[in-house]
């Protein structure tokens, strides 16, 4: 009994917490982020090239949790969306 009062616990401490680490993680990734570009930029890297790198590294992190995590809540691909979708896109 004790223990799942424990675990509840550390549960509600941790879904408080959630928030925090998440900007913790992000500061870390914008440093990171900050280390790379300066790195290849000082080297003679076009800066061009270092953002199709980079919008194609976050296209092969998160698509796949896009794809299994929103599978059953997405609507189908009718060429009605498709075209709400891809008309913006080509306007920005």
């Amino acid at each position: 009994m004790g223990d799942q009062t424990s675990w509840r616990m550390m549960s509600l401490a941790f879904n408080k917490m959630k928030p925090y680490l998440a900007m913790i993680s992000l500061q870390f990734g914008y440093a990171g982020m900050y280390i790379i570009t300066m790195v290849s930029l000082k080297q003679g890297f076009s800066h061009w090239i270092l953002v199709v790198y980079r919008y194609a590294v976050a296209t092969l992190i998160f698509a796949p949790f896009a794809f299994f995590l929103e599978r059953k809540l997405r609507p189908k691909m009718t060429l009605s969306v498709f075209l709400k979708i891809m008309l913006p896109a080509f306007l920005e």
